[in-house]
């Protein structure tokens, strides 16, 4: 999936995991902006509330092995920095109508349409340091839009742990 701005392209895919990424998918969610890549699970509350993403630690690398990923922001805490992070990683994913999905996609399910996380530029402007474990992270600048399909892989990539 792809949001263009100018010349500026950002990207949102998908990577299976040797298990469940989280309790709500087998997925994780990469997000590449034109200064890195972020990685996350999904939060799937119960109720009306919706989806959100985790931010975590690269899957894929080695250090990842053999438990999975790093959390790098807790769903229960109450630092007031954190709490505004998670609120601005709402994830919606739709279909071709339109239609919102309750819950986050899953490998071997169909892809969505679009893909939405409308309000993560707040936190990549004011808090980017919150959602990646890269020292160096800064003010990381993204527009607010809807993720339209841009290519299907030819081949999986290797599975991310745990």
């Amino acid at each position: 999936y792809e949001l263009l701005d100018g010349e500026d392209r950002f990207e949102i895919g998908f990577q299976p995991s040797h298990n469940y990424a989280s309790i709500a998918s087998d997925l994780y969610m990469y997000l590449t902006t034109p200064q890195r890549t972020y990685w996350f699970t999904f939060s799937v509350s119960n109720g009306y509330s919706g989806m959100t993403l985790i931010p975590v630690t690269d899957p894929t690398r080695a250090d990842a092995a053999p438990d999975g990923p790093r959390e790098l922001l807790a769903l229960g805490s109450d630092d007031p920095q954190d709490l505004d992070a998670l609120r601005s990683l709402r994830f919606y994913a739709l279909d071709e109508d339109m239609t919102f999905w309750f819950e986050p996609p899953n490998e071997g399910e169909p892809a969505p349409a679009y893909v939405m996380v409308p309000e993560i530029g707040l936190s990549l402007w004011y808090g980017a340091g919150q959602l990646t474990d890269d020292a160096t992270a800064d003010r990381d600048p993204m527009p607010r839009g809807l993720f339209k399909p841009d290519r299907c892989r030819d081949e999986l990539p290797e599975r991310a742990w745990p």
